[in-house]
Formats: structure tokens, C-alpha cells, sequence
């Protein structure tokens, strides 16, 4: 047998090239994506670049320098593209590596490249671009000034429930809102107030109004709507167009202006166990249709990977009398249409990949997206819809050509109750199926997400360094239709555990596993089960929890989604109400039966599973004279392994690999 190529290596990460947008041009002819690489091991850059739609011309490089260059988006009349950048002078601090970057705003430039202008300068910066349909106007989202008398003493009050959330931190009372910036800079206006947040703002087709995207009920601190508006471009008093009930979001508006589209759930219901579906409404408000009724799948693209952060789904797109969306379905992100009356559902891509973002050209044929196999972290592509997809960049080619990567062989088993589970299974760098070797099991989190075809450094460097890795989708997880995902809420650790339990024996029965060597990670709900799991079984030699539940009590009230997340995952009770699911279904309260060795790697900015549930496991796991070592990460939150600073993402990787190899 011929050796294989050298393996991935937790430093690998440093030569990364992270796609975080593609966006194509009305006209169909050109491609502007953003491209994210190590600055140093703190810290990132990005810039901008164009494509062409077809041809052999190699992508043009329009922005470079230090700055964080992203989300560009051309005018509808394809002259000018806008851009967030943090570009600027940075904040004097005693060391220069710590100096915090300048906050994002919004710049333009000519299609072409050439000088940038900055057209915003919000204390906190902006987000949420989008253009008006004379190309003279742009919307952002930002917060007000700070109050001038702020004297600034770091103390904090709060009356409210909602006080901080993972992805910024520490609220400090003011709210987002849609503000109006003109092209030529010469007004910037703000469009809606009030005590709630505004966002995802786009204009009519007229360009007379405005959607855009907010919980203004009563109890909004509360409960998780989320109503599609509409305001007339100059302002006034909103008009809600949805029914106060559901959570909808993303909206885009019909070629003639008298519908909007959006994707969402008819229920509020505080998690993610249900399908999202694509819905319009009258532009003056009523009853809404689901245009994907009896298509059992989800919007959006559920399959994970720690190449990227959640990213958000652009709004659906009308091409000719069809509606335009991405969709997930067991492990693949793929585009697909609908009917614009609703029904007949089709895949307008296809294949063993997730298209993580897709734009449409104005013809509404033409498209442009990030796609990402699991043998690329992701690269541009472009097609006509239903015909084609062609890679449009090669960004990783020289380091994936330099490193062994592990195919993706699936499985299918029987699980709990008989149903059908997949997975999938990654055999060793050099695998000989005479020898035995270790397995790792790895755990998704969510719980209602996928794993599926996307890039995962981690898995290839535990690959490469000869386990095998096993992927499982266990109920709960995302793609294959709304009872599956709904399966394990009020059962953590139930039948979703059994699922996970019967792939891993399934696996075991190969030849060339070692059932003596058999190791358990995953992060979030993922650790959740690792933690779990290491309280049912010692059949691990052993584990590593990243960024995990231990605790349901604690974790529903100090993660920040902990009161409406935990009440719906926990069957619908209020843990004062009734203790036992979260008691009882917590791996804490069984951490006596943990003889695993367990290492214990934590964000220390993590608001959604907050670092005490890894401190309550350590400390309990201490007191017993167990194994187990804790880490703690500074400076990142619970999306440290996806975008958090480059040497903590590295020292991550490197020390889940040397855990296992620490324990033969």
C-alpha cells in the first residue's frame, strides 16, 4: 500500500481561506465574494474580489490592506458595489496587538475597484446592506448615539429579560434600527424607532416602502416572534403584515410589489424543532400561505461545519412565475424553487454538497453561491439554474492538494423504534483494513441541525491522525422532515442517545475497528450527549466536551436563550413548576457514574452554555478524584471553533487530538 499524502494538522488553520459571501451582479456577469484569511493569531482580515460568470479570466483582487472587507453587495444598476469594512484607525491600547479593530461601516466603491468611500460612521457600526432600486439609497441597521451624559462607569442595570445575547454581549439599552444613507452621502436618516430591535431591511420593488423584520408585541421579552413590516421609505407609522404569532424573517418582495415573501414558522415556539417554510403575505397585511405545504424538509442550510459561523439565508428570489430558496435535505444544502401559487417543489441543484448562501441575477436563471463539499471548506459557484454549477474559485487548492482528506462513506441503520438513521463514516489516513483502529464518535450540536457534506477540520485532523470518525444524524437533527426533528424534544438523552448508541455498535462490528478504542466528542447539545453518554457507558477510553450543557437548571436561566429554549426542549414545563426532566435528564446529576476521562474545553465569553456548566462538571468531577482536565479559552463565545481567534481554534483542535492520543 502507498502512503498517503501527510495529514491536516491543527495548524493548518493558518492557511486557511475562509468564503464568507458571494453575491452576483444584476447583469449575471460578474461574481463579488469576500475572502477571509489569518492576519495573525489573534485575529482575521478579508477583502473583496470579482469574478467573471464564465470564462478564463482569474478573479480580480479589489480591496486589500489590514481591514476586514465583507458582505459586498452591487446597485441594481451594476456601477457601484457597497461593503461593510472596519477599516479606519484602531483604539490606542498599551500593547498593539491588542487594540480592538474600528466597528464595521458602511462603504461603497465602483464596480471596478478603485477608492472606497465610507458612507457611515455609527459608534457600534452597521449591518444589513441593501440597496434601493434606483441604486441612490442604501438601508443599514444600526444603533443610536450614545446618550451624551453616558459617564461610562461599566455599571450595568437591567429590567428586562433579555439583557445579552452571545453573538454581542452585554446590552447597553439602545436598540437597532433601520436607518436610510443616500449614495452621494449627502443625508443619513433613520426610518424606524422604539424600544425593539429592527432589521433585515429591503425595499419595494417602487422603492415607495420598506420591509423589515421585528417583535413588537407586548411580551416581546418573552416569547421569540418575529413580524415581517412595512414603512414608507421616508418613514412614519409602521404597518405589521404577519399575525403576531409566528417567527418570520428574511423577506423579499414579489417582481410587482404586492406580496412579500419570507421564511418562517406559523408558531413562535422558542427553538428550532420544527421546518422552517418559505410564506407570502399581502403587502397591506393578512393571511399568509405557506407555499411549501406538504414538502416535509427545511429552509436554509442546516449543515454544519467549523469552516463558518451561522450565516444568514438570503431572501427568496421570483424567477419568471417560481420562487427561488435554498433547502436542506438529509446532509445536502441544495437550491430549489417552488410553484409562485405554491407546490411543485424541485431541486434546482443537486449533489453531495452544502451551497451554504445563493444570490440571483435579475434574469432570475443566473446564480452565484459559497459551496462547500467535504473535501472543500468552500469555493464560488455559479449556473443557470436546474442546468449547472461550475466552480468559479479555487481558494484551498495548493493546501488540499498538499493533505490527505478522508471520504465521507454513508451509512444507514436501524435506530430507536425501528426508524432508519444515517451517518457517515471516515476511515484512517492509510487505512488498512487488516490492522485495528481507534474510532471517534462525534456528536452535532443544535440539537436541531445536521452533520452532512461540508468541510470539518477538526474530523480530517483526527483522521489524519488515524481514527476513524463516525458521523450520526440522530433524531433531532435537521432534513429529514418535521417529526424527525421534533423526536427528541422532552427525550434529551433518550432515544436520541439510543440512536447515536446503535450507529457506534453498528460501526463496531467492522473488522478494523478496535472496540477497546473508542473515543466521544461533540460541541453544545453535542456536548450535552458527550456528557450524557460518559454517565450510561465507560465503553469510551476517552472524551472531550466542548463548550456543553451539564446543568438544564443553571442553563435555563443564565444561557442566553435558557428561559424559552430549555421550556420548549423540556417538554413545555418550567423547571419550578416541575424539576424533574431538567433534574433528572442533566448529566450533573449523574456525574457519579463518570469514570471516562474527560477533558473540558470552554469559551470563557460563552453566553449560550455558559462556562459554569463546564466549571459545576470540573468541580463535581475534582471533589470524586476523577479524571479530567478543563480549559478555558479567553476572548471567544460559543462560536470559538467556527470564527473564534485563530491560535484558540488551533489550541482547540491540537488538544481534542492529543486528549485521545493520551489515552491508547
Amino acid at each position: 500500500m502507498s502512503e498517503s499524502l501527510p495529514p491536516f494538522l491543527p495548524e493548518d488553520l493558518y492557511r486557511l481561506r475562509f468564503l464568507t459571501d458571494a453575491d452576483i451582479a444584476p447583469d449575471g456577469e460578474r461574481i463579488a465574494y469576500a475572502v477571509k484569511v489569518v492576519a495573525d493569531d489573534r485575529s482575521y482580515r478579508s477583502s473583496l474580489w470579482t469574478v467573471q460568470f464564465e470564462g478564463d479570466d482569474e478573479p480580480k483582487r479589489l480591496t486589500d490592506g489590514e481591514a476586514s472587507d465583507t458582505t459586498p453587495r452591487w446597485s441594481p444598476d451594476g456601477r457601484w458595489l457597497a461593503f461593510l469594512s472596519d477599516r479606519g484607525e484602531r483604539e490606542e491600547h498599551d500593547h498593539a496587538e491588542e487594540r480592538p479593530r474600528p466597528p464595521k461601516q458602511l462603504h461603497v466603491m465602483a464596480a471596478d475597484g478603485g477608492e472606497t468611500r465610507a458612507l457611515t460612521s455609527f459608534a457600534d457600526g452597521c449591518s444589513d446592506i441593501a440597496w434601493s432600486p434606483d441604486s441612490r439609497t442604501l438601508l443599514c441597521v444600526a444603533k443610536p448615539p450614545r446618550p451624551g451624559d453616558d459617564a461610562g462607569d461599566g455599571i450595568r442595570v437591567y429590567d428586562r429579560l433579555r439583557y445579552r445575547s452571545d453573538e454581542h454581549g452585554l446590552s447597553d439599552g439602545r436598540r437597532k434600527h433601520v436607518w436610510s444613507v443616500a449614495l452621494d452621502g449627502s443625508e443619513q436618516r433613520r426610518i424606524t424607532d422604539g424600544d425593539w430591535d429592527d432589521g433585515q431591511p429591503a425595499f419595494s420593488p417602487d422603492g415607495h416602502d420598506i420591509t423589515f423584520v421585528s417583535n413588537r408585541t407586548d411580551d416581546r421579552d418573552r416569547n421569540t416572534v418575529a413580524d415581517i413590516w412595512t414603512v414608507a421609505a421616508t418613514g412614519g407609522e409602521p404597518v405589521r403584515i404577519t399575525d403576531a404569532r409566528g417567527a418570520y424573517g428574511n423577506p423579499g418582495w414579489s417582481p410587482d410589489g404586492t406580496l412579500v415573501a419570507c421564511y418562517g414558522m406559523p408558531e413562535a415556539i422558542g427553538s428550532g424543532a420544527r421546518n422552517v417554510h418559505l410564506w407570502v403575505f399581502p403587502r397591506a397585511g393578512g393571511e399568509g400561505r405557506d407555499l411549501l405545504e406538504g414538502w416535509d424538509r427545511t429552509v436554509g442550510s442546516v449543515v454544519i461545519s467549523d469552516m463558518r459561523g451561522p450565516t444568514q439565508t438570503l431572501p427568496p428570489r421570483w424567477s419568471g412565475d417560481r420562487v427561488v430558496f435554498v433547502g436542506s435535505d438529509q446532509g445536502t444544502a441544495n437550491a430549489y424553487s417552488c410553484a409562485a401559487a405554491g407546490g411543485d417543489v424541485r431541486a434546482e441543484t443537486l449533489g453531495p454538497h452544502q451551497l451554504v448562501t445563493l444570490s440571483i441575477a435579475a434574469d432570475g436563471q443566473r446564480f452565484a453561491g459559497v459551496l462547500a463539499t467535504a473535501h472543500d471548506p468552500g469555493n464560488v459557484v455559479a449556473g443557470r439554474l436546474g442546468v449547472d454549477v461550475r466552480l468559479r474559485t479555487e481558494l484551498n487548492a495548493e493546501l488540499m492538494a498538499e493533505r490527505h482528506t478522508s471520504e465521507l462513506e454513508r451509512i444507514e441503520f436501524t435506530g430507536a423504534d425501528g426508524w432508519p438513521i444515517e451517518g457517515w463514516l471516515m476511515k484512517p489516513r492509510d487505512f488498512d483494513p487488516s490492522r485495528r483502529w481507534p474510532l471517534v464518535l462525534e456528536i452535532h450540536g443544535g440539537p436541531h441541525t445536521a452533520y452532512g457534506h461540508s468541510f470539518f477540520h477538526e474530523f480530517q485532523v483526527l483522521a489524519g491522525r488515524g481514527y476513524g470518525v463516525l458521523l450520526i444524524n440522530p433524531r433531532g437533527s435537521h432534513a429529514y422532515g418535521e417529526a424527525f426533528v421534533k423526536a427528541c424534544v422532552g427525550d434529551w438523552g433518550g432515544k436520541d442517545h439510543d440512536d447515536l448508541m446503535a450507529g457506534l455498535d453498528h460501526v463496531a462490528k467492522e473488522s478494523w475497528v478496535d472496540a477497546q478504542r473508542l473515543y466521544v466528542t461533540g460541541g453544545s447539545y453535542g456536548g450535552f450527549m458527550t456528557n450524557w453518554t460518559i454517565t450510561r457507558s465507560d465503553r469510551f477510553r476517552a472524551a472531550a466536551t466542548q463548550r456543553s450543557i451539564s446543568n438544564n437548571v443553571s442553563s435555563f436561566g443564565t444561557s442566553d436563550i435558557g428561559w424559552h429554549f430549555w421550556e420548549h426542549e423540556m417538554g413545555g414545563v418550567l423547571p419550578w413548576d416541575d424539576a424533574k426532566p431538567y433534574v433528572e435528564r442533566s448529566p450533573l446529576h449523574h456525574v457519579t457514574r463518570i469514570r471516562t476521562p474527560l477533558l473540558i474545553l470552554h469559551a470563557e465569553n460563552d453566553f449560550r452554555c455558559p462556562i459554569e456548566q463546564a466549571e459545576q462538571l470540573f468541580v463535581a468531577l475534582q471533589v470524586l478524584r476523577r479524571e479530567a482536565v478543563f480549559v478555558r479559552f479567553p476572548d471567544d463565545n460559543h462560536d470559538l471553533t467556527r470564527s473564534g481567534r485563530p491560535r484558540n481554534r488551533v489550541e482547540h483542535c491540537r488538544r481534542i487530538a492529543d486528549w485521545f492520543d493520551a489515552h491508547p
